[in-house]
């Protein structure tokens, strides 16, 4: 037994170093790799920390104002599992199932139980890393405002370990289903996209039913945890832990969620082999033809190898593709929900029509495929780089493919636009915000990962949503609204604060497509 832990061990040690090296796009230097990733990790874990404490203590307050402070806890555990259940689900293709180093990590003279063992330790160590980020910055600011006892930050912290448990296993479960369905069809691939697709559009429908009738932060964050601990007795029992300190409750919460994962694990072990042979070996009726052969320009060859590359990738789709799904169904959403019903406010469009410029920004700056179209070249880069095209051309391809896909977000604001009763200048200037945002995030994520290439990945999902790339791209995005939300703040016009915002977009995306032209030419050659 002890033995085969230190296997596990092993193995769980190199594959985690390997997994946060391509994060963090660490080099080949062995004698820097550590320094750099403990700093690299400590930063992001601090930064990431100190956001997650602001959204809890702004979130308590206005909750302690009510007098419902003891939701608190319950929303962000709630919070915390939905996140790890839709991360997870689209994480377990490349984790434990269908990963690209299988052949070789078979190959080692270790038992199937250590290797799948050593695969969901390292996917329960990714989901725990995000649940301290989250939870102990909670811990924080509750214990800041409600001053408990010491025995909540006991159970909270034992808990820590539980929380993400029980999701991992309900996402693989549904992650594997739609990697195996999806794998028995000829186009795996689209099949695999509109599954997951198909999940993220109930789940965020279903938002919109969820709740009385929102008027007040405490009315809806009630609904909220009531609809919460019907669909997740967990939460309930977490709630009962950490707020009331009820023994029995915390046990059977840490019993539920520990069994559940060891059952899970047993089973993993049995159909480890079968599984991973279904998914990589998949379904295949391949009927070649002869055909004419077809020229093109150097532009459209390369933007049609990218754009195959993109729908390539399922992992690639959801999690580069969401912000426009969550764009469109919303503007759609609109025309059928009663607005004054849902703000509980005659002056429920006005409000609306205030918050509609950073809900776009927002959602155009979410889908960004160039903060990992570099990276996704790996050894093979090499190719691209001996053809007879300019850097230019390669560029302007991977930030056409950002472009289409951000593209029905024109259609999206013409109907907010119609649907709002927005003047004709006002629809114009949420379509010149569209566009200049588009043009903004498809510059800045291919100058990210320009700037933090990672060539040598062993799994997709640390490029896509992992790599240092990514990760600043997306969150220093993120930060670039908060600029939006200052010019909301300082002009009392919300169309001029929207007409300066598309302006300042305008001039920085001048100056992003002057240093990819000119500096990046430069980097293009180096990589």
């Amino acid at each position: 037994m002890e033995i085969t832990m230190k296997k596990v061990m092993r193995l769980v040690s190199v594959q985690l170093w390997a997994v946060m090296g391509d994060m963090l796009s660490i080099g080949n230097n062995r004698k820097k790799k550590p320094k750099m990733l403990y700093a690299g990790v400590l930063f992001f874990t601090l930064l990431m920390s100190g956001v997650s404490f602001f959204y809890s203590l702004m979130i308590g307050s206005g909750l302690k104002m009510y007098g419902s402070l003891e939701l608190l806890p319950a929303m962000i555990m709630a919070v915390t599992c939905m996140i790890i259940l839709m991360t997870t689900i689209f994480k377990v293709k490349g984790t434990i199932f269908g990963f690209r180093d299988y052949d070789m990590v078979m190959s080692l003279p270790v038992s199937t139980g250590v290797i799948a063992a050593s695969r969901l330790i390292i996917l329960y160590a990714l989901n725990f890393m995000f649940v301290i980020i989250v939870m102990i910055p909670m811990m924080i600011a509750y214990g800041i405002l409600a001053k408990p006892d010491i025995l909540f930050y006991i159970i909270s912290i034992v808990s820590l370990f539980f929380i993400p448990l029980l999701p991992i296993v309900i996402a693989s479960f549904l992650g594997t289903l739609i990697a195996y369905a999806a794998s028995k069809f000829r186009h795996s691939n689209i099949f695999s996209i509109l599954f997951s697709l198909g999940f993220l559009v109930v789940i965020v429908v279903s938002s919109f039913f969820v709740g009385d009738n929102g008027k007040e932060l405490v009315d809806m964050s009630k609904a909220l945890t009531r609809q919460t601990n019907r669909l997740y007795p967990l939460a309930r029992m977490y709630t009962n832990a950490v707020v009331n300190y009820d023994i029995l409750e915390f046990l059977k919460f840490l019993g539920v969620s520990f069994v559940a994962f060891l059952l899970y694990t047993i089973l993993v072990k049995r159909v480890f082999k079968k599984m991973n042979t279904l998914m990589m070996t998949g379904s295949y009726h391949v009927n070649y033809q002869l055909g004419q052969l077809k020229t093109s320009s150097p532009f459209k060859a390369l933007y049609f190898k990218e754009l195959k590359r993109y729908f390539s990738s399922t992992l690639y789709v959801i999690n580069t593709g969401f912000g426009i799904l969550m764009l469109t169904i919303g503007s759609f959403a609109i025309i059928f929900v009663d607005l004054d019903k849902i703000f509980g406010s005659t002056q429920a469009t006005d409000a609306l029509v205030k918050g509609i410029p950073m809900y776009l920004s927002f959602c155009i700056i979410m889908t960004c495929s160039t903060m990992a179209s570099i990276s996704l070249e790996g050894k093979n880069i090499w190719i691209i780089k001996s053809m007879p095209v300019t850097p230019k051309t390669v560029y302007l391809s991977k930030i056409a493919v950002n472009l289409t896909i951000i593209s029905p977000a024109v259609i999206d604001t013409i109907i907010i636009g119609v649907v709002l009763k927005l003047d004709f200048w006002k629809t114009i200037i949420l379509l010149l915000l569209t566009i200049t945002c588009a043009f903004f995030i498809s510059f800045y994520g291919l100058l990210m990962n320009l700037l933090l290439p990672n060539l040598k990945w062993t799994s997709e999902v640390v490029v896509i949503k992992q790599s240092a790339a990514s990760m600043i791209t997306i969150f220093s995005a993120i930060g670039y609204i908060g600029i939006q939300f200052i010019f909301n703040i300082l002009i009392p016009s919300a169309v001029l604060a929207t007409l300066g915002y598309v302006l300042l977009t305008v001039v920085i995306d001048i100056i992003l497509y002057v240093i990819l032209m000119n500096y990046g030419s430069k980097r293009y050659y180096a990589l």
